[in-house]
């Protein structure tokens, strides 16, 4: 009964947009499910309205669905598995079909699922659609650099838009004192072995924004990345066209365990790396020297509020004028906000990219 509800309540949709599958971390096998609820669900997928998908904790999933939803505008996947993962022998046609993809999240892929995307998307007629990449690393899979590497050689050539969101694990804090009443945070650990590794943007020429989640938690340098992926573009002979920079921050607390009393412990010390990266210049060709990232218009920073405890918040929110002074004096705009979204869905992040 609840089976054919489903079925029934999916066809009364002939104007969905967006649609997510997410099962539990255990994963659910694709074979296992009943047939009638596997149809309604290809109906979906095949549905002209639907331009969104995301699929989570899924195995055994069929690699010709899955290049289907190429044709779709974003999709995002997390823990999936393809059969392809367990039958490599089988040759798939990638013939060119129809391909719109837009936005794509990958998290917790192996390669060849990667490695199918890949050849789907290039094997298209025209130029790349692809102009927003998201990526998360995981413990799980091997050799996930290198078949981004490949994407990104292959589809990447359009993208206007990326993202780097590193791998987190999720901990509880403990009051300092007994019988302090305190909120439990949630804590993100960004593990520095989750680094770009490989993964370059340089080729990217059309990149205008880029968004990184940024753990303040037990990092000494919590912008390395941030300003690899910004090393990365300020090496390019030709300038840039960034225009806006989103930074997404996780566990910040006061004071900083990192800085040592000696060298303050104000805002605008601990961002002065990343200041000093978005004011560098270079000398001209013909005369003078330019500014790096001179297209550069907003830099905009998300305060996790699943993070961060309220009181860190409220300082930072209260000391945000002294962030960026140098950026904020070539006319960027620097703006914090605070984001209190419980579970953000990977489609969110394409959205907001």
């Amino acid at each position: 009964m609840r089976r054919r509800l489903l079925s029934q309540t999916l066809s009364f949709l002939p104007h969905l947009y967006s649609f997510g599958l997410k099962f539990n971390s255990t994963e659910a096998s694709w074979a296992d499910l009943p047939g009638d609820t596997r149809a309604a669900f290809e109906c979906v997928f095949e549905m002209e309205s639907v331009k969104e998908v995301e699929l989570e904790y899924f195995y055994e999933f069929p690699v010709q669905l899955l290049m289907s939803l190429t044709r779709l505008r974003y999709l995002a996947l997390s823990n999936v598995r393809s059969d392809i993962d367990s039958d490599s022998d089988v040759e798939y046609d990638f013939a060119p079909c129809e391909v719109a993809l837009e936005g794509l999240y990958l998290r917790g892929l192996s390669p060849d699922i990667i490695e199918t995307l890949t050849k789907t998307l290039s094997s298209a007629d025209g130029p790349p659609t692809l102009r927003k990449l998201a990526l998360t690393s995981t413990t799980f899979e091997e050799d996930f650099y290198e078949a981004v590497v490949k994407l990104i050689a292959a589809c990447g050539s359009h993208l206007t838009s990326f993202a780097w969101l590193p791998t987190i694990v999720f901990r509880e804090s403990k009051p300092h004192k007994p019988n302090q009443l305190i909120n439990i945070y949630i804590y993100v650990n960004i593990s520095p072995a989750f680094s770009l590794g490989p993964i370059t943007i340089t080729q990217l020429h059309h990149l205008r924004s880029i968004y990184v989640a940024i753990n303040f938690q037990d990092l000494l340098v919590p912008f390395d990345d941030t300003l690899s992926l910004l090393l990365q573009i300020s090496t390019r002979p030709k300038p840039n066209a960034i225009e806006k920079i989103i930074l997404e921050c996780h566990c910040i607390t006061f004071p900083y365990p990192w800085i040592t009393q000696d060298s303050g412990n104000t805002l605008a010390e601990i961002w002065r790396p990343l200041d000093a990266a978005l004011c560098a210049t270079r000398p001209k060709p013909e005369y003078g020297v330019e500014t790096i990232f001179g297209n550069l218009k907003e830099v905009e920073i998300i305060l996790s509020a699943n993070t961060i405890a309220q009181e860190a918040i409220d300082r930072f929110m209260k000391e945000k004028e002294e962030l960026l002074p140098g950026v904020k004096a070539w006319g960027v705009v620097v703006t914090v906000r605070v984001d209190d979204t419980e579970e953000k869905r990977l489609l969110d992040w394409l959205r907001e990219m």
